[in-house]
């Protein structure tokens, strides 16, 4: 009889150091610190400001660098994809080449060279739908089209025989591809740092491959021209976004 109380007096002094070291170990879990968090908002609009450093080209008639700014929309349709469509403007200068000079093509003006940035593709986050230290990496894919805004007329070129000598920006196929890492310190608010660069296609005017054009490119030893190329454009921005 002495031996069973003693053996539920045991058990009993069991059960209540357990029941003390319980919630213990449920608040230690519970304080388990991670260095990721989830992001809750999907949707997410954003403003952007940077620079563009325009590549003219070989022939150098291309749009040069500028400042950029514009908006982007992205939605998550999966933890690490999302899509994005946006828009950019920028204003510029591009020079004016004559290739019927005797010396050979060259630059005879500048005008402005004004805009606008249309593109939609998809943003990769490299941490998925979460941030590692409130900071989250990606990496972005787009399509989209350079088109001219309001292009100005050299008064070089103003003549009816300049026409096939004139180059309007138009409208271009772009393809971009970039990288960023964008800080989001309380869900709601991100702030980014992004590198793009962007491809478009410079095409030559007609006017460049007239027979006395080209004639006089050979015999003065030049390059010969290229009827369109694409051009590395690198854009640095900074952007704001707000999650919803």
């Amino acid at each position: 009889m002495k031996s069973s109380c003693q053996s539920v007096r045991l058990v009993l002094a069991v059960l209540f150091l357990a029941s003390l070291a319980i919630p213990g170990l449920i608040f230690a879990q519970e304080r388990i610190e991670t260095p990721f968090d989830w992001v809750d908002g999907s949707l997410r609009v954003g403003a952007f400001a940077g620079n563009l450093s325009g590549d003219r080209g070989s022939l150098g008639i291309g749009p040069g660098g500028s400042t950029a700014f514009g908006a982007r929309l992205r939605t998550r349709v999966s933890s690490p994809l999302s899509l994005e469509i946006g828009f950019g403007l920028g204003s510029s200068e591009r020079a004016v080449i004559d290739p019927r000079l005797p010396t050979g093509p060259a630059a005879v003006d500048t005008v402005n060279a004004d805009w606008l940035i249309i593109e939609g593709g998809f943003q990769i986050a490299l941490t998925g739908g979460r941030t590692l230290h409130k900071l989250q990496p990606y990496v972005v894919l787009t399509g989209g089209v350079l088109k001219g805004r309001g292009e100005e007329v050299s008064d070089s070129l103003m003549a009816v025989e300049d026409v096939p000598f004139r180059y309007n920006i138009g409208t271009a196929s772009m393809f971009t591809a970039g990288a960023g890492v964008e800080w989001i310190p309380n869900g709601r608010i991100g702030l980014g740092l992004e590198i793009r660069d962007r491809l478009w296609r410079i095409k030559a005017p007609d006017g460049f491959f007239q027979l006395d054009v080209l004639q006089n490119i050979e015999d003065l030893g030049l390059a010969a021209p290229q009827e369109s190329e694409w051009t590395h454009n690198i854009e640095l921005s900074a952007s704001l976004y707000y999650y919803f």
